[in-house]
């Protein structure tokens, strides 16, 4: 494609935000579609029920290993080569994975589908970059909060179709996936102009971006990159616990498969639409962002509490309102957060701070699959949940204390 497609800050023209709504919508569909099967595919190659839980966070910690090594470097070849190669790539990568990982056959082809998906992992990246380049800073809240709502959309038809296709075998979601992943790849290919003109580019990428840790240190070296960082990794903790074992909790717990396990998911995706789209132009207007950010993970603390009752209570009704809260302060928090981070990255290195951003919050998304996958297999569902909640508790300390806004973030950014 041409640079004639750029987005001209002369002129001020840049690509319809219709774009970037369809390549979130389809890029989260496609992640969400296996998520209410994948305990059940692998169940079929580790009969060990206490296993199981384990080998669902080691395939989870692999996934979140390889993009923690990918994701800044196709951040920062997203600053130097353009934004629309690196979705590409990432798509690319994801209907490959999937399609391996619908194969199956062993434990090997499971792993080897997400090393793949993993390494090519740099979409979001590259996509925050592109509201970056294409929105004004003033408007940005509200694109990333457009943005939030449309993936709630992907969530919420991804694990729907995902539990219907199960009826057709554990393998038709994963391939449903490869092929949302293709189309959104020729939509990026045929149809998506690239944002980030040659001028506005990093002039020089050299081995030394080859190295996960350089541009992971150029992202950090603003403290209050640093300060948003801690708080996003202690939440993303016990995000990637509800990730792996509230599956198996509902399975275990409420003896639930997998059209059942996506309707909860599909709620997940309600909340982020109301959460993001709806309510969150209007909290931000009326309270600011950072009572906001509060706001958003007191919601997950409850949650997390109400989640954690289910084994003992075996009510359904608590998963359902446990979930809707989390998700819902979920939504409302990453959304501040992809704002405050824009605001604090320089205009040429979107994508290295939003790449950077990504690897450290993929460092979290090792450690709690792991750590998760071990305590709901030694303690069970309710534990697990519980130690989610005080890690959640934590970050809205961290938050607090800090007092951070989007004002403090910019001013922070030029000094």
């Amino acid at each position: 494609m041409t640079e004639t497609s750029s987005f001209d800050p002369a002129t001020g023209k840049r690509p319809p935000i219709v774009f970037l709504l369809a390549t979130a919508f389809l890029f989260s569909m496609g992640l969400s579609l296996a998520i209410p099967v994948l305990p059940f595919v692998v169940a079929k190659y580790v009969p060990d029920l206490h296993l199981q839980a384990n080998v669902v966070g080691w395939l989870a910690a692999f996934y979140a290993l390889l993009t923690f090594f990918s994701s800044p470097l196709l951040g920062a070849l997203s600053d130097a080569y353009g934004r629309r190669p690196v979705l590409i790539i990432s798509l690319l990568g994801s209907a490959i994975g999937y399609v391996i990982f619908g194969l199956g056959g062993s434990l090997f082809m499971l792993f080897l589908g997400r090393g793949i998906d993993g390494s090519t992992a740099g979409g979001l990246s590259a996509l925050f970059g592109y509201v970056a380049d294409t929105t004004p800073e003033e408007a940005r809240g509200k694109v990333f909060g457009q943005i939030g709502a449309t993936v709630g959309a992907g969530f919420i038809v991804g694990p729907a179709l995902g539990g219907l296709l199960s009826h057709l075998g554990l393998s038709a979601p994963f391939y449903a996936a490869a092929f949302v992943s293709v189309l959104n790849l020729l939509w990026g290919y045929f149809i998506l102009p690239e944002s980030l003109p040659v001028e506005r580019r990093t002039r020089q990428f050299d081995a030394a971006h080859l190295n996960p840790l350089a541009p992971l240190r150029g992202a950090l070296e603003l403290p209050v990159v640093r300060r948003l960082l801690t708080v996003s990794v202690l939440f993303i903790l016990p995000f990637s616990l509800m990730q792996v074992v509230l599956t198996l909790m509902a399975r275990d717990s409420l003896d639930w498969g997998p059209s059942r396990v996506s309707v909860v998911f599909t709620a997940v995706g309600v909340c982020d639409i109301v959460a993001q789209g709806l309510l969150l132009p209007i909290l931000l207007k009326r309270f600011g962002d950072r009572r906001v950010s509060q706001l958003g993970l007191s919601a997950g603390v409850i949650g997390m509490l109400l989640l954690a009752l289910v084994p003992l209570t075996g009510q359904a009704a608590l998963l359902y309102v446990g979930v809707i809260l989390f998700a819902a302060g979920e939504g409302v928090f990453n959304a501040t957060l992809a704002s405050l981070l824009s605001a604090a990255a320089p205009e040429d290195a979107q994508g290295r701070v939003q790449g950077g951003a990504q690897g450290v919050q993929s460092l979290a998304q090792v450690a709690g699959p792991l750590l998760s996958g071990t305590l709901y297999a030694r303690l069970g569902g309710g534990p697990t949940f519980a130690a989610g909640a005080a890690v959640v508790a934590l970050a809205l300390a961290v938050l607090t204390g800090s007092r951070l806004s989007a004002s403090k973030v910019r001013a922070e950014a030029v000094d």
